[in-house]
């Protein structure tokens, strides 16, 4: 199952590609926005999740951090964290760098880390969401390293931080490798819950654990501290720490009030967010009556698999189920679901599950655990199992669908900034080569059609390619909720250039906007199909072989 690295996450999508000939260049036009140098000032918590080439071999890659920018181009420092397949970089310090940032909100991003009496640097593509977050993915290719990966940067708020910075009740999803060290393994893993943290302690909490097809819970004791053996990036300055949760070992990055970033440092390689929980949770089944999409990407039997859907729920009563699945190439179409029902766990709160059957797989109903953090937010976990066990390692997100009853051309409308990360399918579509392939840009969505520019790195081919220009349309089935049996939305994607052709269908998609427009969601095994919903949320990447690995959350600001 390990391989070549898949996401992280958004992540967990499978593309399709095909390179038709020509050798012509197309330029996009000049960026035209809001955006300036300017737009980038403070300091900001970063996460990519990827892989890095170690000699001849793909290894899973995941790193987060801080880093300061001064509004004018420069970086002036910062610290990092990274876990290589389980073998861990720790508080390396990042001693300067440089950035851009074009009229669109598109950019570079360059770090400078030094190591051994020399420096090297990673770098980035970027796009701003707002002044205070954005994307990204890694483009590094030089002598010293060759990484990708896709992630986000978020603007640090609420310092100087402490111990007790970290309170009150938070939920969690931390997915990645478990540290499991027999072949094949280390293994997929899937880690939610929630937990109440009191003056550094974790006072209570339950977990969900998928760990290589094996489900357990139960409860969650740990102990948030300061750093005392890299003293050199105080808690105070930098927002990090260590933390154990359940005899696991996390560096942790306060983000704000509300988000808090973690990444493993022994027993494999998890990394995600834990963000706060609010005090106004359902705490009956019979207060939820709304129609919600979700998406969960992570390991099959077979490989890489994703997820997207949607239902509607009043009460305990569970209709409308719309699934796309792609396992690990294959899709199958869900438009209906029998048996179908959702609960709430009377003693964690946010805590709930959800049930139903797809009439084509009688034999294996579709069970999820989630955890809200919000009536309307929260992260998803699948256990669906047959008679032979767990069928499934995979984690997301879900949301309600707040921007009912309808979407049209005139709501989604504006700029959006843009980061899919998953699989190339190459050979027309075989498994003979594959590759994590990522891509970061920005796009104007006007009358249901898409301009704009975008990079991309396909990591097979060792090189990234910049400022394609980028086209497609969205078409909206019904109201574009879904609600209908086989109402799919579906949007198409066109990179010219070096790329003359690329169809999307990614199995795990981050398509932010930007300030001015509504957003909405979503992807579809035929050329892409979206959920529509109004809430900007996050969902997991794979990445090849069927390592999960994540997309994490960016809001509108």
């Amino acid at each position: 199952m390990k391989g070549l690295l898949l996401t992280l996450a958004v992540a967990a999508a499978f593309w399709s590609a095909a390179c038709n000939g020509g050798n012509g260049i197309v330029n996009p036009p000049p960026p035209v926005g809001k955006y300036a140098l300017a737009s980038l000032k403070g300091q900001y918590v970063f996460v990519t999740n990827g892989e890095v080439f170690t000699g001849v071999v793909a290894t899973p890659l995941a790193r987060t951090g801080v880093f300061n920018a001064d509004g004018q181009g420069k970086i002036t420092g910062g610290v990092e964290d990274v876990n290589a397949d389980g073998t861990t970089s720790l508080a390396l310090q990042i001693s300067g760098g440089s950035y851009t940032v074009n009229a669109d909100g598109r950019g570079t991003l360059t770090l400078d880390i030094p190591s051994n009496g020399s420096t090297s640097s990673i770098n980035f593509g970027i796009v701003l969401t707002s002044t205070s977050d954005g994307l990204l993915i890694d483009e590094t290719s030089n002598g010293n390293q060759a990484s990708t990966g896709s992630g986000n940067f978020i603007l640090q708020t609420g310092g100087p931080f402490t111990v007790s910075s970290v309170a009150g009740p938070y939920i969690f999803d931390f997915s990645g490798l478990d540290g499991n060290q027999t072949f094949p393994c280390p293994c997929s893993e899937s880690f939610v819950g929630q937990f109440d943290v009191n003056n550094g302690g974790i006072s209570t909490g339950f977990f969900d654990d998928n760990d290589d097809f094996q489900l357990a819970s139960g409860a969650i004791t740990g102990q948030f501290s300061q750093d005392g053996v890299n003293p050199g990036f105080p808690i105070a300055t930098f927002g990090r720490g260590v933390v154990q949760i359940t005899n696991q070992n996390f560096v942790f990055y306060i983000v704000d009030a509300i988000r808090v970033r973690l990444i493993s440092t022994n027993g494999g390689m998890l990394s995600g967010d834990a963000v706060a929980q609010s005090n106004n949770l359902p705490t009956q089944v019979s207060s939820i009556n709304s129609s919600f999409a979700y998406i969960v990407a992570g390991s099959s039997g077979s490989g890489g698999v994703t997820r997207v859907g949607r239902f509607t729920a009043t009460g305990s009563a569970v209709t409308n189920v719309l699934v796309d699945t792609n396992d690990s190439g294959n899709f199958i179409l869900t438009n209906s679901g029998t048996n179908a029902s959702i609960s709430l766990d009377p003693v964690i709160p946010g805590r709930g599950t959800l049930t139903f059957t797809d009439p084509k797989f009688p034999n294996a109903p579709s069970t999820y655990v989630f955890y809200l953090s919000s009536p309307a937010q929260g992260v998803i976990q699948e256990t669906t199992s047959n008679q032979s066990g767990v069928v499934i390692v995979a984690d997301g997100t879900i949301a309600a669908q707040t921007g009912s009853p309808s979407f049209t051309s005139s709501n989604i409308s504006g700029t959006y900034a843009l980061n899919w990360s998953g699989l190339s399918l190459q050979n027309g579509g075989g498994f003979t080569l594959q590759d994590e392939e990522d891509l970061v840009g920005q796009i104007t969505v006007s009358s249901l059609k898409l301009s704009g520019a975008t990079d991309i790195f396909q990591f097979q081919s060792g090189v990234p390619v910049f400022d394609l220009v980028t086209s497609g349309s969205i078409s909206i089935a019904g109201d574009g909720t879904s609600s209908g049996s086989a109402n799919r939305n579906t949007m198409s994607v066109k990179l010219d250039s070096q790329f003359r052709r690329l169809l999307c269908q990614p199995p795990a998609r981050f398509l932010c906007q930007q300030p001015g427009s509504e957003p909405h969601r979503g992807r579809n095994p035929e050329g892409a199909t979206i959920d529509l919903d109004s809430i900007i949320f996050s969902w997991r990447l794979l990445q090849p072989g069927g390592i999960p690995r994540r997309a994490f959350p960016l809001f509108l600001q």
